[in-house]
């Protein structure tokens, strides 16, 4: 039987990292995605309907919410004034309209070119901050540059290779870099950790100044700075902490070594899947995210009471062998709703981007391997991970159970 989805032979998932992360959100929310086959219901294309007023794409950029935005694509503007917070990833984003609330972005390139009301929070290669940000600042990158014009009303926490402060800080500053420039006033307590920081002509720290770095701090004349100055020595490591830090070390390659292996191993799993039941598998992914809420509620009934049903079979002796069996197949059961749960992220991922032509099966298995990525990065955050891994294995289950159903009622 051939495989309702295919893409064209040229087509390739050439979308950059940071936006995959953002669209893995975006491919595991309850938002409904069109039905695969005319065998939905009704109530599953209304949803659809539903879903597609507030999720849309336009110039190759997913947009997903009213009050709360959430975008991703290669260029990510606001392009209007946000009411609520403004979630964004892309090759280059840009807040160009006032955010009322706060703001996080991923990215190539990150430029905050108006006010946002709440606190800014962005990972980036390069940073400019040319605005006002009305809470706190958590920004990481290579090249970061807040501007003269710019004003952080809070706290800034400040992570990257070369940081160049010009603008206001209205709390305390911290900064990690190899090199600091600062050139702007400062309200609270500033601590630098750095190789080279230089403090020039309009520079002012209201507060107390601590430094950590081999060199010493450059000052240029006319710099204010009401509290004291403090050079804080690095400490040297012991013996006990280099051992520490190379069992860390060792810890960690062994674990991104299983995570590898791991995932190769779900990929060969879902080819399999794909080569042996294709009509099957892109059903149930679809399933998934077309009846997304639906699936989640049965799967979570499916995975709780499957070892308390086995279980009791086990104790009427007479079921001994349906209880037996029934635990044998169950690691086997969570590992076909997971990986149907990763199909459904790779077929919601290709349709966010508007990739919705047929494709072929090597293409697909390129969307999967992707999909086993986005997963895999996402897995390493605290909580969301397992979040998003439970409601990915829970949806999968139960988007199996409810295809098997309806095929199983139409062959009756």
């Amino acid at each position: 039987m051939s495989d309702p989805v295919r893409l064209p032979a040229n087509a390739r998932p050439a979308v950059p990292l940071a936006a995959w992360l953002a669209l893995l959100l975006l491919a595991v929310s309850p938002c409904t995605a069109p039905p695969a086959n005319a065998q939905f219901s009704a109530a599953g294309s209304a949803a659809a309907e539903s879903a597609a007023e507030s999720a849309t794409r336009r110039d190759d950029v997913a947009s997903y919410g009213r009050h709360n935005l959430y975008r991703a694509g290669r260029t990510v503007r606001t392009g209007q004034p946000v009411q609520g917070d403004f979630h964004a990833a892309g090759s280059r984003v840009v807040i160009d309209a006032p955010v009322q609330g706060d703001a996080l972005m991923i990215g190539g390139t990150v430029e905050v070119r108006s006010p946002v009301g709440g606190d800014l929070r962005t990972l980036a290669g390069k940073v400019l901050v040319d605005s006002q940000i009305g809470g706190d600042a958590l920004i990481a990158g290579v090249e970061i540059s807040l501007e003269r014009q710019s004003r952080v009303s809070g706290d800034a926490v400040i992570a990257g290779r070369a940081v160049d402060m010009r603008g206001t800080i209205g709390g305390e500053l911290t900064v990690y870099a190899q090199q600091v420039t600062i050139a702007g006033p400062i309200a609270g307590k500033v601590r630098l950790v750095a190789e080279e920081i230089e403090l020039l002509a309009g520079a002012r720290i209201d507060g107390e100044l601590s430094y950590t770095s081999p060199n010493e701090l450059k000052q240029a004349p006319g710099v204010l700075i009401a509290g004291q100055v403090t050079r804080v020595a690095r400490e040297k490591p012991t013996e006990r902490d280099t051992a520490r830090q190379d069992g860390k070390a060792a810890g960690m390659s062994w674990f991104l070594l299983g995570s590898v292996l791991w995932s190769l191993g779900l990929f060969a799993f879902g080819a399999a899947m794909l080569t042996a039941f294709p009509a099957f598998t892109v059903a149930a992914a679809r399933r998934a995210t077309s009846d997304s809420l639906a699936s989640l509620g049965l799967g979570l009934a499916l995975v709780v009471t499957t070892p308390i049903a086995a279980g009791l079979a086990i104790l009427t002796i007479v079921g001994i062998p349906l209880g037996a069996a029934a635990l044998a197949i169950y690691p086997v059961l969570i590992l076909a709703g997971y990986l149907i749960g990763v199909w459904s992220v790779a077929i919601r991922t290709r349709e966010l981007m508007g990739r919705r032509s047929p494709a072929s099966r090597a293409v697909l298995l390129a969307w999967l391997a992707a999909a086993l990525v986005m997963l895999l990065l996402v897995g390493v955050v605290p909580f969301l991970g397992w979040l998003i891994a439970a409601w990915v294995t829970l949806a999968g289950v139960g988007a199996m159970a409810m295809t098997l159903w309806q095929r199983r009622a139409q062959s009756t």
